[in-house]
């Protein structure tokens, strides 16, 4: 079953320099590339809009970054709620400022390595 990643773009993709453009940040870069040759859905979502978002989206595409989504939800994730809320549906959240809550990112850890995508 296909999996849906929502990587933040500042402080996750690139180091944070925002309003500018960071510095690549290779892992992250890798990760992405990975889940969409894994058939996996990726989605860009962050905080960025008008010309900012447009910068991050160009940079993304130099990279040969094509995310299925950008800071809104999957059609097939519209069409299963009736609806299009705010919060970006995703099995996986990917920002840098995740928060690591021991009983709830337990199970995931230990059934699921990022290194196994």
């Amino acid at each position: 079953m296909k999996k849906i990643y929502a990587f933040d773009f500042d402080g996750t993709i690139v180091t944070n320099a925002y309003p500018d453009i960071g510095t690549p940040i290779q892992s992250t870069i890798n990760l992405l590339k990975k889940c969409k040759a894994n058939g996996d859905y990726i989605i860009l979502y962050t905080m960025r809009e008008g010309k900012h978002l447009e910068d991050a989206i160009e940079f993304c595409d130099r990279l040969g970054i094509e995310f299925d989504a950008i800071n809104d939800n999957l059609p097939h994730m519209k069409e299963f709620y009736h609806n299009n809320p705010r919060k970006i549906f995703a099995n996986y959240y990917v920002d840098d400022h995740n928060l690591f809550v021991e009983d709830i990112n337990h199970d995931i850890i230990h059934t699921k390595s990022l290194n196994t995508l």
